[in-house]
C-alpha cells in the first residue's frame, strides 16, 4: 500500500453500491478494501485496521454496531455508518457503539466524500498532537536551549552545541533539577558513576566547557551558577544580570 494513502474499508453486502463506492473512491486516491459479511470484516481487521471503517448496519451473518464495538476495542481510528437505517434510534446507537458520523440512504455522493475528507483529516490532526506531545515530553526547553532527550543532543537556537555525552549528561541532570544545587561529589558520582574523592577538577572543568558551549556568559534566560561552598545549580528563574564577586559568577533572578 502506498503510505501516502488513505487505507479506507467499506463494509456493504449490496453489490451495486459497493463496487461504485469503491471505483469513485478509488479514482479520488483512496486505497480501498471490501467485505460483505462480519466474518470477512474480522478476518481483514487481523490482518490490517484501516484509517476509516465505513460500515452497513445490516449484513447477510450480523450486524455493524458489533463490528463498530469490536473496532473500537483496537483503535479510534474514525467509524462512518453509511446504512438505510434512518430511524433516530438507529442513529443514536450506532454513534454511542462508537461511530463517529451517521448517513442514511439514499445519500449525496459530494457530501459522502467531505465526510469521509472531514473525518480522515480529524484523526490526523489528533495523531499529530499525540506525537508532539510525546517529542515534547521528550525535551526540555529553557529559553533558546534544547535538550532533546531521544538522541542525547542539546541545541541553541536550532543549532547543535556539540556537547560530549558526558556533557549532556551533566547539563540534563541540572535541568531536570532546576533550583536543586548539586555538590561537584555529587554530580560525579551521578554522571561518571563512581566516588569523586577529593578531587573535583573534573567536575570544574566540564561545567566551564558547558557553560561555554551553551552560550552561557552570552545570554540571560540561563547560567550554571556556583553555589560558594555547595555546588552547582540551574536556576529555574531568568536572570536579570550578573557581578562577579570574588572570582564567583553570580546572577539576579527574577521568577515568573
Amino acid at each position: 500500500m502506498n503510505e501516502n494513502k488513505s487505507l479506507i474499508l467499506m463494509v456493504e453486502d449490496e453489490e451495486q453500491v459497493l463496487n461504485t463506492n469503491c471505483r469513485m473512491l478509488r479514482r479520488r486516491g483512496y486505497d480501498v478494501r471490501t467485505a460483505q459479511t462480519v466474518s470477512e470484516v474480522y478476518h481483514q481487521l487481523e490482518e490490517q485496521l484501516p484509517d476509516l471503517l465505513i460500515l452497513d448496519i445490516m449484513l447477510p451473518d450480523g450486524n455493524g454496531l458489533d463490528i463498530c464495538r469490536h473496532f473500537r476495542e483496537k483503535t479510534m481510528n474514525p467509524v462512518l455508518f453509511l446504512t438505510g437505517k434512518s430511524d433516530i434510534r438507529d442513529k443514536v446507537e450506532g454513534l454511542q457503539q462508537g461511530g463517529d458520523y451517521y448517513l442514511t440512504k439514499p445519500y449525496n455522493f459530494d457530501e459522502f466524500l467531505a465526510v469521509i475528507q472531514m473525518l480522515l483529516e480529524r484523526q490526523k490532526r489528533m495523531e499529530e498532537k499525540i506525537k508532539e506531545k510525546f517529542q515534547s515530553s521528550r525535551q526540555i526547553t529553557i529559553g533558546s536551549l534544547r535538550l532533546d532527550l531521544s538522541d542525547g543532543h542539546a541545541y541553541l537556537n536550532n543549532t547543535d552545541t556539540g556537547l560530549t555525552r558526558t556533557e549532556f549528561s551533566l547539563l540534563r541532570l541540572l535541568a531536570e533539577n532546576q533550583e536543586k544545587i548539586f555538590s561537584a561529589k555529587e554530580l560525579y558520582e551521578a554522571v561518571w558513576g563512581s566516588c569523586a574523592g577529593t578531587d573535583t577538577s573534573t567536575v570544574r572543568r566540564h561545567i566551564f566547557n558547558l557553560r561555554v558551549k551553551i552560550g552561557a556568559e552570552d545570554t540571560d534566560e540561563y547560567d550554571i551558577v556556583s553555589v560558594y561552598g555547595k555546588g552547582y545549580l540551574l536556576p529555574a528563574g531568568k536572570c536579570l544580570f550578573f557581578f562577579t564577586f570574588l572570582n564567583i559568577r553570580i546572577c539576579l533572578l527574577q521568577y515568573t
